[in-house]
């Protein structure tokens, strides 16, 4: 079924990406979309905290049988900027990934049972719809980060910022990084308009973010060729920058081209996926409507 042979008269003008132009002055309440379909399914709150827990339990232990008691630095970390950068890691990206979706608002499971054209006849465009959905999912995200950062400092885990003003960037950097989060997810989930189902991509994406964000280890220790690459790309900006700054490994004072190259990516992204948006509007199909 296509978007632009739909019968029947529109319910007003079409927005950039599809949907109707006019702003909903409910649409703020799309931001707790993703905390109540969590709390509807409770077990689902229990299974990400044992996830993040019995991961940072497997970093701390990893750690510190590799530096096995040694106070020097590798790749510029000590042990204890080392277990900090991979639990924040753990509480940024694992929990990030493991609730992304979780309100099943994604473009794939709309196309597959046909309910997507909806995002595209509201008062509020599908953009602006994912948009308010997203930016629940950063707050929710965040709680998560705020809880767990707690936890870390009052068990010894993570050490705090070196200085206010690494907290200050830090939380600047954060912010930039979790647009930069939103922006890749969209943009991978609107490749359902052109794929039907998104799985394969899900998973290239996944693997890729892991990898080259530092989630799964710090970017400090790649081989310098790889890490000179790494360090550029978007997935960098999501979590290696922000906790970077955390640690201390990158000084406070020398936060600019980081954060600026943070602001590029969010600014990159967001052209792409308004592009992609366009394109998607104008070729819509569905498998169940």
């Amino acid at each position: 079924m296509s978007l632009l042979s739909r019968s029947g008269p529109a319910p007003g003008p079409a927005g950039p990406s599809g949907g109707a132009a006019g702003p909903s002055p409910r649409a703020h309440r799309l931001m707790a979309l993703v905390p109540r379909t969590e709390w509807a399914y409770r077990p689902r709150i229990v299974a990400t905290a044992f996830v993040i827990v019995t991961q940072v339990f497997l970093y701390v232990l990893l750690w510190r049988a590799l530096y096995d008691g040694s106070a020097g630095a590798v790749g510029g970390l000590d042990v204890s900027q080392a277990v900090t950068y991979s639990v924040l890691a753990t509480l940024m990206g694992t929990g990030r990934v493991i609730m992304e979706g979780a309100s099943q608002e994604t473009a794939q499971s709309k196309i597959r049972d046909g309910s997507v054209v909806f995002w595209f006849v509201r008062p509020l465009s599908a953009r602006r719809y994912c948009a308010w959905r997203g930016l629940g999912e950063s707050l929710y995200a965040t709680a998560w980060l705020l809880v767990g950062l707690a936890v870390g400092v009052a068990c010894g885990l993570v050490a705090p910022p070196p200085s206010a003003a690494a907290a200050a960037v830090t939380v600047l950097a954060y912010g930039l990084g979790q647009v930069v989060f939103y922006q890749i997810g969209l943009l991978v989930d609107l490749t359902s308009f052109w794929t039907i189902t998104s799985f394969g991509v899900n998973r290239l994406a996944a693997f890729a973010q892991l990898l080259l964000s530092g989630g799964l280890i710090p970017l400090w220790f790649f081989p310098e060729w790889l890490r000179a690459v790494a360090v550029h790309l978007p997935f960098a900006a999501t979590i290696d920058v922000p906790v970077s700054l955390y640690t201390g490994r990158v000084p406070a004072a020398e936060f600019w081209p980081y954060v600026a190259e943070q602001a590029l990516w969010c600014v990159v992204l967001a052209l792409l996926s308004r592009v992609m948006w366009r394109r998607a509007a104008r070729r819509l199909l569905v498998l169940g409507g």
